[in-house]
């Protein structure tokens, strides 16, 4: 029920065709209060009793919070939300479930995305990009044609991965930064060109 949780809630709104019944949170808690209106917040536990016909969305920015929870409530249903102002050629892009694409995202051609990735606010993903799951994609990142993303990645606001790189897995991308080569697993790095500054 947190900051991204209210933006995901927009994005639905924006979406349609969902009647959006309230937050799920570690635990219950006052209502959540969205443009004048009083959402509620109710436990996990309250999963057990949901009908076939509720959905989830993942509306949490951290990857390896997306992943357990991914796993944890497999058997639910997520749908892919996707923003009506998105532009993509999307007879040709593959996509599994539970990713969410917020306003202003484009996607170019003969994309893959995996489960569970999050694309913020403007971001572009250019041709043969292959995207793994449970990524964290902030605003105005661009992705360039080839570039293959693993899984559990967070990527800072305004960063430029360069095109035909390999970004491994559970890695952080500072804002900002321009990705000239390929980045390994549990590292994060930062700068123009990104540099390795940690081991994760």
């Amino acid at each position: 029920a947190g900051g991204f949780a209210k933006e995901v809630y927009a994005t639905i709104q924006q979406i349609g065709g969902y009647e959006i019944c309230g937050f799920i949170d570690k635990a219950a808690g006052p209502d959540s209060i969205i443009a004048g209106k009083a959402i509620p917040i109710v436990a996990e536990e309250t999963l057990h009793g949901m009908k076939d016909e509720f959905c989830l969305a993942m509306g949490v920015g951290a990857p390896s919070l997306i992943s357990k929870l991914a796993a944890r409530l497999e058997k639910h249903e997520f749908p892919n939300l996707i923003h009506p102002s998105v532009v993509g050629n999307f007879p040709d892009i593959t996509m599994g479930r539970g990713n969410i694409v917020t306003a202003n995202c484009v996607f170019t051609t003969s994309i893959t995305i995996g489960d569970f990735n999050i694309f913020n606010l403007c971001c572009t993903v250019g041709h043969d990009a292959v995207i793994g799951n449970c990524n964290v994609i902030n605003p105005t990142v661009n992705i360039s044609g080839g570039v293959v993303l693993g899984d559990n990645n967070l990527i800072g606001v305004n960063a430029t991965i360069l095109q035909y790189k390999k970004v491994g897995s559970n890695s952080i991308i500072g804002a900002s930064s321009l990705v000239t080569k390929d980045v390994p697993d549990n590292v994060t790095v930062v700068g123009i060109p990104a540099v390795k500054i940690a081991n994760r």
